[in-house]
């Protein structure tokens, strides 16, 4: 009896040692650390879903019910421009991102997935003047999912929302919000006026939802922002080539001290590091956070 529970100790031991380990969800991800750029922002403000930088100013939105302006702020929070869009309604406005021209504001939250209306704001750069409240022209830029059949009410289930879009190389493109399985399809489009029907072109589990998306300066990096159990995450792609972005790397980062937080907006701060805005909560205020990029370890998952 001694002999036999020996042996049974023995192999038990020599399993145990030889199994592979399960991998640490820890280990395929790196936190990084979140600042405070501009701690609060004017009030105007306080559902924020998308930010960018352009002309000395930052600038922003409301998400859904908001009034159809596009705001430019300053680093202490303060609204120094207010645009009107003519001929427009802020439906879902989710999305910001711009090229030399021009600045697109996607209209085409779809939480539901009843929605036949979507289309993409398009204003000219040199429509904006130097006075602080100012209407200025849209052009609208219409689409639907070529692979949606119905539309109903899909309330939380559907995978043709979206809260992300960069422009890169003269086009558009689309980073879905798939609600069932937490991955995000990109979708391309042109960035002239007119009716598309847009295709799939690639997957990614992204292990979450995505509500913003911006492409660094340089173009060699692309930031997709998301949540997951009210924790904040970012995606950084590289060594992609053309628009094949999820064909590169990819590393997976989760953001401290803003857990709980409505993280909406995205927006590359030069080439190192992204500016990330976060809509009014009970835990915390419409602001916007700082993340260094230059920190980041090398890897890829």
């Amino acid at each position: 009896m001694t002999n036999i529970l020996s042996h049974l100790i023995i192999l038990f031991l020599f399993f145990s040692c030889s199994a592979p380990n399960k991998p640490d969800e820890e280990s395929k991800h790196q936190v990084l650390e979140t600042k405070s750029f501009i701690p609060e922002l004017s009030g105007k403000l306080n559902e924020i879903s998308g930010i960018m930088i352009y002309d000395d100013l930052y600038w922003g939105f409301n998400d859904s019910g908001g009034k159809n302006k596009l705001y430019g702020f300053d680093k202490e929070g303060k609204i120094k421009k207010e645009l009107e869009f003519e001929k427009a309604k802020n439906q879902d406005w989710e999305s910001i991102t711009q090229d030399q021209k021009n600045i697109y504001i996607g209209d085409f939250g779809n939480n539901s997935g009843a929605r036949d209306d979507l289309c993409i704001y398009k204003i000219k750069k040199k429509d904006i003047k130097k006075k602080k409240e100012q209407k200025v022209e849209a052009k609208k830029i219409r689409f639907k999912y070529a692979t949606q059949q119905k539309y109903g009410f899909f309330n939380k289930s559907t995978p043709f929302d979206c809260e992300a879009m960069v422009e890169f190389k003269g086009n558009l493109y689309l980073f879905s919000k798939n609600w069932k399985d937490r991955t995000s399809t990109v979708y391309k489009i042109p960035t002239q006026k007119g009716e598309y029907e847009i295709h799939p072109m690639d997957t990614f589990n992204v292990k979450g939802l995505i509500t913003g998306a911006d492409i660094s300066p340089d173009k060699t990096k692309l930031a997709l922002l998301g949540y997951e159990n009210y924790q904040s995450f970012m995606w950084i792609f590289s060594d992609f080539t053309e628009d094949d972005f999820y064909g590169g790397s990819s590393q997976l980062f989760k953001l401290n001290k803003i857990t709980n937080a409505q993280t909406e907006g995205i927006s590359f701060n030069g080439n190192d590091s992204v500016l990330i805005s976060c809509e009014r909560t009970w835990a915390f205020n419409q602001q916007v956070f700082l993340v260094e990029l230059s920190k980041i370890q090398n890897g890829a998952h």
